[in-house]
Order: structure tokens, then C-alpha cells, then sequence
């Protein structure tokens, strides 16, 4: 059984405590109206999805990095193998043709730092014999593969990194914006008293102060280098109050410290009707909804991220909904924007956990 660990320092978890350690000066006495409040939950929940979305742009541009160095690395085989071959048979024709001045063509192929023209350079060693001339060709290929593959690897590079600066940027905002709506909370929760479920209060705070110092009863296991939908099941954490449904073990801690804080408020924890899909679960579930489903192995289902819950929360009007619409990017879950029905399609039951 995975033994206990501290719980890793999320988005929310960091920014809350900056703000339980420093709230800003006026704030517990200035309450911020319902609607500021409104607009500041909106601006974490944006400001995280923001982060996921460059977190994402940076790890595709990572694996595209890594294939370009691949295949810039193979070419560089292929080449120097070619060269190996041509420069023996070089050495034979020089001493049998009278000098190398005649075999231009193969000192274009031989040298990586010449840049002539090698194909209007291999009638030059036509004499040499038709025996080598596959060998000629491979090397040929594999200078021009070669040449394309460092321009891309390159390209690849640069994108890799600026998508990074990105991420790290996106990062450091949205850990400001949720400090920010943590900041407005305590101001709130510290001038009002009899709040309704929608108004914040002394258990989200609480709930989320104890997300942050607390450890967590499933470390998970290793997931580098599973395919989205083939994570191994062993690996996974199961749910607060949700039998057989499982996350990744940072999204599952997460999301017990944000159910305990919604069954403080309404008596009962997140309903979850959906968790981890395996890929034969997202192949069923797109055939039965082709509109609303994630093509199999995209879906974020798959990378054991995302819940679908109940228990009124899939009802954008409810309270259950607006409680989490204001609450969870605390916890570093969010609604995204496709699924509210702008551009894609509505989905107010879908949350996905933002990594830090």
C-alpha cells in the first residue's frame, strides 16, 4: 500500500498561503461586494485555465522538440555511415584516377561544412563505377534529410522554449489571481455573518488551509510515459465519497478538500458520475456521444484529470453549480470555457484539475 506523503503544493494551495499569511492592507475592512467577488472567482477560474492551456502548448512543443532531435540524430547516422563507405572507395579512386580534384562531388559528401551543390556534382565520379552509385545516393538523402532536420530541430527548440516562458508566465498570473479572490474571501467571511452557500465562509478557507498542509493516504504511482486512456489503474487514487471512481493522486487529493468543503456548506459531498476513462471507455462513450465526447486519447478523462458530477452541479442555474463556479479554482478545479458552450459544446457537469 503507497505510504502518505505531503501533499504537493498546487496553484491554489500556494496562493492561499500568501494570503493567509498576508492578506492585504484594508481588506477585513472593506468587504467586497457579491458581484466583485463573483468577477474574482471568474478571474482565478479564467487565469488557471490559461496556465493548463500554456502548460499544455509547452509539452507539445517539448515531445515536438524531442522528435525533431531524433530525427535530426538519425539522419546524422545515416550520413556518417555514408561518409565512411564513400570516403574508402574515395581513397581507391584517388589512387587509381590521379587526384581528388576529379571526385569533387565526393568531397561535398565527405565534408559536413561544404554547402555546394552535391547532385550537380556526382557526374564527377561517374568513372568511379556504377557499383557505388546507391551508396552516393544514400549519402545524398541523408544530406538533404540532414539539413531539414536541423532547421526543424532548431525551430522545434526555440518553440519549446518560448512556450515555456509562456507557461511560467501564465503560471505566475494565475497564481496572483487566485491569491487575489483568497484575499477577498477572508475579507468577506471575517464582516459577514449568516451567508448563504453562494457567499464565502470560514469553511472554504478552512477547507483549503487543511488541502494545503495536509498529507495524502494515496501517493498514486508512476504515470510518465502511459498514453492518454492507458493509465494503469494501480496508479490512480480513488474519490472522497465516490466508490469506484479515480484520479490522478494529486487531482484526487484536490478533490477531496473541495467535496468536504461543498458537503460543509450543502450536507452532502460531489456527486461524480464520471472520473478516469480508459481508452475502450472513450471509444464507447464517443459512439454513444458523438457530440459532446473527446476524440479517444485527447479526452482529459484519460490523463485521470476531469470529473462529470451530479448532484445538481450539472445544472448551470443550481446553486450547487454557482457554489463551485465561485469556489473551485480554489482548489485548482475549473469549468472550462469550451465546455460552457463557447465554442464547444455545454457542458456544465465537466471540471478538469489544473497541475501545478
Amino acid at each position: 500500500r503507497p505510504t502518505a506523503r505531503r501533499a504537493p503544493r498546487t496553484l491554489a494551495a500556494a496562493a492561499l498561503l500568501l494570503a493567509l499569511a498576508a492578506p492585504q492592507a484594508g481588506a477585513a475592512t472593506v468587504p467586497p461586494a457579491q458581484d466583485q467577488l463573483t468577477a474574482l472567482a471568474a478571474q482565478a477560474a479564467g487565469a488557471l485555465e490559461t496556465y493548463q492551456q500554456a502548460l499544455q502548448a509547452q509539452q507539445d512543443a517539448q515531445v515536438a522538440a524531442d522528435a525533431a532531435q531524433q530525427d535530426l540524430a538519425a539522419a546524422d547516422a545515416v550520413l556518417a555511415q555514408s561518409r565512411e563507405e564513400i570516403g574508402g572507395w574515395a581513397s581507391q579512386a584517388y589512387r587509381g584516377t590521379g587526384g581528388l580534384n576529379e571526385l569533387s562531388g565526393v568531397a561535398v559528401l565527405l565534408d559536413p561544412r561544404r554547402t555546394g551543390d552535391v547532385s550537380s556534382q556526382l557526374a564527377t565520379i561517374d568513372r568511379v563505377g556504377g557499383q557505388y552509385a546507391e551508396v552516393v545516393e544514400t549519402a545524398r538523402q541523408a544530406r538533404a534529410r540532414q539539413e531539414a532536420a536541423t532547421d526543424r530541430a532548431t525551430a522545434a527548440v526555440d518553440a519549446a522554449r518560448s512556450t515555456a516562458e509562456q507557461a511560467l508566465a501564465a503560471k505566475s498570473a494565475a497564481d496572483a489571481a487566485v491569491q487575489q479572490q483568497l484575499v477577498a474571501y477572508s475579507a468577506q467571511q471575517r464582516t459577514t455573518a449568516g451567508l448563504d452557500p453562494l457567499a464565502p465562509d470560514a469553511a472554504v478557507v478552512d477547507r483549503a488551509r487543511a488541502f494545503l498542509s495536509s498529507t495524502q493516504a494515496c501517493a498514486g504511482g508512476v504515470l510518465t510515459g502511459y498514453a492518454n486512456g492507458l493509465l494503469p489503474v494501480e496508479a490512480l487514487c480513488g474519490l472522497y465519497a465516490a466508490p469506484g471512481q479515480q484520479l490522478r493522486a494529486d487531482a484526487a487529493h484536490a478533490f477531496e478538500a473541495l467535496s468536504q468543503a461543498f458537503q460543509a456548506d450543502f450536507g452532502t459531498p460531489l456527486v461524480v458520475t464520471d472520473s478516469y476513462r480508459s481508452l475502450g471507455e472513450q471509444i464507447d462513450v464517443k459512439a454513444r456521444k458523438p457530440g459532446l465526447a473527446a476524440a479517444p486519447g485527447t479526452s482529459r478523462h484519460g490523463l485521470g484529470l476531469a470529473v462529470d458530477l451530479g448532484g445538481g452541479v450539472q445544472d448551470a442555474v443550481s446553486v450547487q453549480h454557482q457554489w463551485m463556479d465561485r469556489n473551485a479554482a480554489l482548489f485548482g478545479f475549473v469549468n472550462p470555457a469550451w465546455a460552457q458552450g463557447s465554442p464547444g459544446p455545454f457542458e456544465p457537469w465537466h471540471w478538469e484539475f489544473v497541475a501545478a
